[in-house]
C-alpha cells in the first residue's frame, strides 16, 4: 500500500519540485546502520526507507559494513543505488572493530563524494578522519554509553562516561537484570567491547561537520555531553506509507491492547502485564497482544501465569515487518511501557500511521511523537498505566481524531525536505567543523 505522501516522493524526482529538478542533486556516500532491508531493528528499517527515498533525490552510494550476510536480502532501490558491501564480517575481537576496519578500507571512495552521511553513531571516529563533509545520525546512545541506554546502574540517567565508571555500571546492571548467565555474559562482552568506541567518539566528537538527532530530547542529551549543539539538527523519522490505515472512532469491547518490541527488562513489558491485571481488577474487559521476543520473555510469561492472565494475553512472537500494519490496525491502543529514554521509538509512529492511538510512558521523546493522539503515564507505574488506558477509552474519538494532524509532522516529504536542507548546508560548508584532515594526512586504514 502506498499513500499520497509516498506518491509525492516519486513525483518529486521528475515534476520540478524535487532536488534533482532544482539542480541540487548531490553525490552522497550513505552508511546505514546495518544491511538495509534485513529487518533487524528499527534503525535498519529506517535505513532502508531512507535509501529508498533519498535515492530519488540524490546520487547514493551505500557502504554496508555488517556481520550479517547481504546476498539473501532484498536491498532497497538497487536500480538507483550503487552498493559497496562488506558483509559476513568477523565478530572477534569485537563487531565494531571489524566494521570500522571495513569502512576505513573505503576511505578514498568515501572522500570522493560531496558528503558522507552515516546513519549510525557507531562510525563517529571514522567520519572524523575524512576530509570530505560529514554527517552522523545520533540514533542511539552507543557513542557515549557502552550499554547504549544512558542509565547508571540501570536506575538513573547517567551524567557521562568514564572508563572505570562504565565498567562498574555494566557489571551492576547485569547483576540487577538477572536475564540468565549466557545472556548477561554476551551483553557484558558487547558492552565492554564498546568502551574504546565511547572513548574515541567523545575525543573526536568535534571532528564531524554536522549531527542529525532524531528528537529534541536526544539532541539535548548529546549537547549536555559537549557534542556541538550549534551543528546538530533535529530531523525525526518519517512514517512508512505502507502502514497507513484510517483510524477508528470508538474502542472495542473488549479493549484490545498491543505491544510490539523486544522482550527485555528495560522495555517495561512487566509493567504492562501488571497494568492489564489492574484494569481487569477494575472491571475493564481488556486483552493484550504481544508481538516480539527476547531474553526476558520467559519471566514475562511466568508473570502472566502468576497473575491469572493466561486467557487474556495472546503471544505472536516475532512478526514480519509486512504483517505489522494490520496487527497495529487491529488493536484499540498501542502501549509503549518503556522504562528508559530511547532515542525515538519508531513503533509509536508505526502505530499512529496505522490509525491506532497510543498509551506511552513519559520517557524520552514520547510526547514529541504522540502529542494529542494518545495518553501518557508515569513510567514503571502499572496503576498510572491503567488510568491512562481508561482515559484513552473515555476520550477515544478525540484521541483517534488527533492522529492525522500529529502524523502531518512526520510526512515523508516534510522530513525529506529537511534532509535536503541539511545536506546542502553541509556540502556547501554552512555547517562545518573548524578543520578537516587533508586527504594526504588522513590516517592509514587499520588492517
Amino acid at each position: 500500500m502506498t499513500d499520497d505522501a509516498d506518491s509525492g516522493a516519486d513525483a518529486s524526482a521528475t515534476d520540478g519540485s524535487g532536488a534533482d529538478a532544482d539542480g541540487d542533486r548531490l553525490d552522497v556516500g550513505f552508511v546505514p546502520a546495518e544491511v538495509p532491508g534485513a529487518g533487524l531493528t528499527g534503525a535498519v528499517e529506517t535505513s532502508a526507507l531512507l535509501v529508498e527515498h533519498l535515492s530519488r533525490r540524490h546520487d547514493l552510494t551505500v557502504y554496508v559494513a555488517s556481520q550479517h550476510a547481504a546476498d539473501d536480502v532484498d536491498l532497497p532501490a538497487e536500480d538507483r543505488v550503487e552498493y559497496v558491501i562488506h558483509d559476513d564480517l568477523p565478530k572477534l575481537p569485537h563487531p565494531i572493530t571489524a566494521k570500522h576496519r571495513a569502512l576505513r578500507e573505503e576511505t578514498d571512495a568515501l572522500e570522493s563524494h560531496d558528503l558522507v552521511h552515516s546513519y549510525s553513531s557507531v562510525f563517529v571516529p571514522v567520519l572524523a578522519d575524512l576530509s570530505t563533509p560529514t554527517i552522523s545520525t545520533l540514533n542511539s546512545y552507543v557513542a557515549v554509553c557502552p550499554k547504549g541506554d544512558m542509565r547508571y546502574h540501570g536506575k538513573r540517567t547517567c551524567s557521562g562516561p568514564g572508563p572505570a565508571k562504565c565498567v562498574a555500571c555494566v557489571g551492576v546492571t547485569g547483576a540487577r537484570r538477572r536475564q540468565g548467565l549466557e545472556n548477561e555474559a554476551r551483553s557484558a562482552y558487547s558492552s565492554l567491547g564498546k568502551l574504546p568506541l565511547v572513548r574515541d567518539s567523545m575525543a573526536r566528537r568535534n571532528g564531524v561537520d554536522a549531527y542529525h538527532a532524531l528528537s529534541p530530547h536526544l539532541a539535548e542529551d548529546y549537547a549536555a555531553l559537549d557534542f556541538p549543539a550549534e551543528r546538530t539538527r533535529v530531523i525525526p523519522h518519517f512514517y512508512d506509507g505502507g502502514f497507513r490505515r484510517d483510524p477508528r472512532t470508538t474502542a472495542g469491547d473488549p479493549v484490545t491492547l498491543l505491544y510490539v518490541g523486544g522482550l527485555r527488562e528495560f522495555k517495561g513489558v512487566q509493567v504492562l502485564v501488571r497494568g492489564l491485571a489492574e484494569l481487569r481488577s477494575r472491571g475493564v474487559d481488556a486483552r493484550l497482544r504481544v508481538a516480539g521476543a527476547g531474553p526476558y520473555g520467559d519471566r514475562i510469561k511466568r508473570l502472566v501465569g502468576e497473575l491469572g492472565l493466561a486467557d487474556a494475553v495472546a503471544w505472536h512472537g516475532y512478526v514480519d515487518h509486512d504483517d505489522l500494519p494490520d496487527l497495529y490496525a487491529g488493536a484499540d491502543a498501542f502501549v509503549y511501557p518503556g522504562l528508559i529514554d530511547e532515542p525515538f521509538g519508531r513503533v509509536l509512529l508505526e502505530a499512529l500511521a496505522a490509525g491506532t492511538p497510543v498509551v506511552a510512558s513519559d520517557v524520552g521523546s514520547t510526547d514529541y511523537i504522540v502529542g494529542d493522539a494518545g495518553e501518557r503515564f508515569e513510567s514503571g507505574d502499572e496503576r498510572a498505566l491503567a488510568d491512562a488506558v481508561e482515559r484513552l477509552v473515555a476520550d477515544y474519538e478525540e484521541r483517534a481524531g488527533a492522529i492525522p494532524d500529529q502524523l502531518a509532522r512526520f510526512e515523508p516529504e516534510t522530513v525529506l525536505a529537511q534532509f535536503d536542507e541539511l545536506y546542502r548546508d553541509v556540502a556547501t560548508g554552512r555547517l562545518r567543523r573548524e578543520s578537516r584532515p587533508s586527504s594526504a594526512s588522513s590516517p592509514t586504514p587499520s588492517r
